[in-house]
């Protein structure tokens, strides 16, 4: 006999935005996770490089709030990404506790490599969904997005 099904009637996981956006994404990472295998990379990894392609420089306190992790994590990912040689640490010349995260030539030539990866999981999640449908999805996400970013912002308690 199947288990029963529990639900106190307040908020079923099938009708919570919340629940349902992270369920999704932490299925979207485990696929993307399987292609990223090859290249000897963590979901973490992914989510620095991707900000680090579209602008270097950032400070690791930056990286870790342009990402949503704790500076702990992005401190993991980035002394791993640093023994890998794809990126390059360099110290701040205004505050020396700082430092400057930089994509090596290695780290650079990753792009081209992997972005197809995030490409096919788009078209994998997109699967018989029509385009109108994502469009119509994509400003919805983003606009719950705005609205929670807004919601830190604003209140100045909620920690990052």
């Amino acid at each position: 006999m199947p288990p029963k099904k529990k639900n106190n009637g307040s908020l079923p996981s099938s009708e919570s935005v919340g629940f349902l956006i992270r369920d999704t994404m932490m299925h979207l990472q485990i696929v993307l996770r399987s292609r990223l295998q090859d290249h000897n990379l963590s979901t973490a990894q992914w989510y620095l490089l991707r900000v680090l392609w579209e602008e270097e420089g950032l400070s690791q306190r930056e990286l870790s709030e342009r990402v949503c992790t704790t500076e702990p994590t992005t401190q993991s990912a980035l002394s791993r990404m640093e023994k890998q040689g794809i990126v390059k640490r360099v110290r701040s010349k205004t505050d020396r506790r700082a430092n400057h995260i930089y994509l090596t030539k290695k780290g650079r030539k990753l792009e081209p490599k992997l972005i197809p990866y995030a490409m096919d999981v788009n078209v994998l999640a997109s699967k018989n969904i029509p385009k109108k449908d994502i469009k119509a999805f994509t400003k919805v996400i983003q606009k719950i997005r705005a609205n929670v970013i807004e919601e830190i912002n604003s209140t100045g308690k909620i920690q990052r």
